[in-house]
């Protein structure tokens, strides 16, 4: 069951989120604004509405004769293995670094719910990664896991968390206290 550009518009106009629709190219672009900047989610629709294609462009660019290429394909490859949603890659033509998902309909269609999942985890992940991308790039070195999501929530668990940080997780935590609350039909709470 294949779907129309109208009727991806209307399933992403439930989310609530914010986004521009290029009619002529059939595309919605939605920006987000986290650590690593802005960074835009490019949505279009695949085989004749029976798959969706979901893209971070230009996290990176890593020309193949940059001397910590390997290591950061290293990072994303090891990233790959650890999400559900979504997979870095890396174009040796240009040197680009993205963030892409397909998502097959098939005999389906798409709920707001699902989409709005998978935008948000997407727009997480690239920021995530980016900053780390950015820091393993210009050092040589992995940002330190405290300075990493996970790293904060084992010193949050601990006690250990300076202010900057409690107030990353707090943000990431209402984030997330949100959509799941979207996705069980309530309101979330401010």
């Amino acid at each position: 069951m294949a779907i129309t550009f109208e009727e991806l518009k209307a399933i992403a106009e439930q989310t609530d989120l914010k986004f521009f629709c290029d009619e002529e190219k059939q595309i919605l672009i939605l920006s987000g604004l986290g650590r690593g900047g802005v960074c835009h989610l490019f949505l279009r629709l695949m085989e004749e509405g029976e798959a969706i294609y979901l893209r971070i462009p230009y996290l990176a660019v890593v020309p193949a004769d940059h001397p910590n290429l390997t290591k950061a394909l290293l990072m994303l490859m090891a990233e790959n293995d650890r999400v559900k949603v979504g997979r870095f890659c890396y174009d040796p033509n240009d040197g680009e670094v993205y963030l892409d998902w397909f998502i097959p309909l098939e005999d389906s269609t798409l709920t707001s719910q699902q989409l709005g999942r998978c935008l948000k985890a997407l727009m997480v992940l690239a920021d995530e990664a980016g900053v780390r991308l950015k820091h393993l790039l210009e050092t040589g070195e992995d940002l330190p896991e405290e300075r990493r999501i996970e790293g904060m929530l084992r010193r949050l668990l601990s006690g250990g968390l300076s202010e900057e940080a409690e107030v990353r997780l707090r943000r990431l935590f209402q984030d997330f206290e949100a959509s799941t609350k979207e996705s069980e039909g309530d309101e979330p709470k401010e």
